[in-house]
Formats: C-alpha cells, structure tokens, sequence
C-alpha cells in the first residue's frame, strides 16, 4: 500500500514584503519562525530585490516548511499598497497577519495575538480587521473583499484603517 503525505494546509498566513533589506531579513524571519507551529505559513512577497536578500531568503526556505517565497519583477507603478495585496492573495491561510515587516524582530507574543483575535471574533457578530501595533489581523476573504490597499507607498495602511473603519469593521 502506498501512502502520500498529507501536505498541512496553514491556517493562518503572516505576510511579509521585502525590498532590499538583506541587512534584516533573515533576523525577522527566525524571530517569527522560532514561536510557529505548523498552523502557520510565513509568505515574503520581494518587489524585485537588487541586493542577496532573495538569496538569503531561498537558503531558509530550504530549511523552514512554512516559509514560502514570491518574486516578483520590478515594477516602479506598483507600490506598497499593491505589494501587500499580492502577498494576501497568495496566503494560504483563511486569516492573514499583516505589517509583519522585514525589519521587525518579534517577541513571543504573536499567537497571543491570534488568540485576542479569536476572542474578539466569537463576540463581534461582522467581519473586522484587528490592528496592533505594528501588527494587523483579519480573514483572508474579508481583506480581500473589504479591501484590498490602495497602490500608495506610504500611507496605504491608514487609508484601509480609515475605510475599514467607516463601516465598523476595524478595532
């Protein structure tokens, strides 16, 4: 009898965009790694890195499961905004962690995080994103339909607050 390995479909996918920052990829990557479990994947969407960043990125795909990689041509009409709406619609995850950026190191709290989310969510009766600092969390679906970022550089993730907000859906 031949037997397949069942591949783990995450539940929750942390997003990642990175450009240039080899200085800091690989340390924000394993502050993350070291407090996961299979529940989750961590996805780096580079916007056409010029430095060894994408290769330092590779390497550790190589010994991490949940770490996938996405590359992308540089492209000077797409900025931030769309960067992040590429990396939720290649998540695996029904939930997607957001602003998870390529040069923060994370202490060990983001599952406690995820748990505030989950109690929130059992008492809120819509669909809402959760922000932190520096963190966000929503589902996949919602941010994809309620969404996505306006294609700005700065200021992309205000502008989705602003609007999440005028309709009661952003805590």
């Amino acid at each position: 009898m031949n037997t397949e390995s069942v591949t783990n479909i995450p539940k929750y996918s942390i997003c990642i965009c990175n450009y240039n920052m080899v200085d800091t990829i690989e340390e924000a990557i394993d502050s993350l790694i070291s407090q996961l479990d299979l529940d989750y994947e961590i996805i780096v969407v580079d916007d056409g890195s010029t430095d060894s960043s994408v290769e330092n990125i590779e390497e550790l795909t190589k010994r991490h499961k949940m770490l996938r990689l996405i590359k992308l041509e540089r492209d000077g009409s797409r900025m931030l905004g769309e960067t992040r709406n590429i990396s939720i619609k290649e998540a695996a995850g029904s939930y997607v962690l957001l602003h998870i950026d390529a040069d923060d190191v994370w202490e060990p709290y983001i599952k406690d995080f995820v748990a505030v989310f989950h109690k929130i969510e059992q008492c809120k009766k819509n669909d809402f994103l959760l922000s932190g600092q520096q963190i966000n969390m929503g589902k996949r679906d919602f941010l994809l339909s309620h969404g996505p970022y306006h294609n700005i550089y700065r200021g992309e993730d205000n502008e989705l607050f602003h609007r999440l907000a005028s309709i009661d859906a952003y805590l």
